[in-house]
């Protein structure tokens, strides 16, 4: 059975006319004129089916046939232009199915952003060389600069106490030897304790006028060990920083330069998730507990803050800075390790 067609040249606009036929392994093209072309089979290459589109002949010469799809070209061409042009033209015919793989795909890359990428960031930055978490750490610290940090006012053998004890709290943990304490005045900031990639602890001096006693600063310290230990502030910068990096292979800017200045930024607006904060203070409650001091004291710095700036603390300007907002929940969990400490004390 011929079918109507339309022939191009391949070198010129012009379009003519034609019958399409297939005849002892030929394929063959009849012009109004009366002339005829022929071409074996298998030097003739048939385009995959596209929806309700017309099919395309790609002949030997460079010319091509444009003709209406049709139960004969299925016939004179098996294969059909390739599986998975196939499945294109299975998928342009049915909307539902366009449908469903659109929500598949979304779904996989909600599990992906929610579960995947926590772990490929816990992964990586486990892997992270030292060189780089100070790196980030030195570029964290210059934006802080703008925050106008000073030195500390608070006598100097205060500090000197608060980081003995510290020192000798965490003496054998995990990546203990980087750890180091920073005394700064922050006005600008206020009460408040945050450890960098690379070890270093930032305590301002408004947090140790706030707390109560040097035990309740020490569990403060003692959480902030736990965000460096478990790489909390790396894991956090690299999973948000994912966003900077897709929409970099979605643009075309993928470069390491881009992820070098989007991690810091990230770092320092990001803050931590409720997760990283759970993990950080059952570390703390821990270290606590097997050094004998109680827990409570950090329940007790946890309302004084909350006291302070209940506000600021949920919806402070600068995420990282903003840390660990106390809540009833993190609250009771203190309380409740200091039971659960004191019941197991001989």
């Amino acid at each position: 059975m011929a079918l109507a067609a339309h022939c191009y040249d391949g070198q010129s606009s012009r379009m003519r006319a034609a019958r399409l036929d297939c005849a002892d392994g030929f394929l063959q093209l009849a012009f109004e004129d009366g002339q005829l072309q022929q071409w074996p089979l298998e030097a003739v290459r048939i385009r995959p089916r596209l929806g309700n589109t017309p099919r395309l002949l790609q002949l030997p010469d460079g010319g091509r046939v444009e003709v209406a799809d049709s139960p004969e070209l299925e016939r004179w061409f098996p294969d059909g232009g390739g599986r998975i042009e196939g499945w294109a033209d299975w998928l342009e015919r049915r909307r539902s199915a366009i449908l469903g793989s659109a929500l598949l795909v979304l779904a996989a890359t909600v599990l992906f952003l929610r579960h995947g990428m926590p772990w490929l960031a816990r992964e990586a930055a486990e892997r992270m060389p030292p060189v780089v978490e100070r790196h980030v750490s030195e570029q964290v610290v210059a934006l802080l600069d703008r925050l106008h940090f000073e030195p500390s006012q608070v006598p100097a053998a205060r500090r000197a106490t608060l980081e003995q004890r510290f020192l000798q709290l965490v003496r054998g943990e995990p990546r203990s030897a980087q750890m180091r304490i920073v005394f700064v005045d922050a006005a600008r900031i206020g009460a408040n304790a945050f450890a960098l990639p690379d070890g270093r602890i930032f305590v301002t001096d408004q947090l140790l006028e706030l707390a109560g006693s040097d035990d309740e600063v020490l569990a403060v310290l003692a959480h902030e060990a736990g965000h460096h230990v478990h790489r909390h502030g790396m894991r956090s910068a690299l999973e948000q920083s994912s966003v900077f990096v897709i929409a970099g292979l979605l643009f075309g800017d993928a470069s390491g330069s881009s992820l070098a200045v989007s991690i810091p930024v990230t770092l320092l607006g990001s803050g931590f998730s409720r997760g990283h904060e759970r993990e950080a203070d059952a570390y703390a409650f821990d270290l606590l507990r097997r050094h004998g001091q109680s827990p409570k004291a950090f329940a007790s710095m946890m309302r004084r803050l909350s006291a302070q700036v209940p506000e600021a603390l949920e919806q402070g300007p600068i995420g990282y800075l903003s840390t660990h907002p106390p809540s009833p929940e993190r609250i009771a969990a203190a309380e409740q390790a200091a039971v659960a400490a004191g019941a197991a004390s001989p």
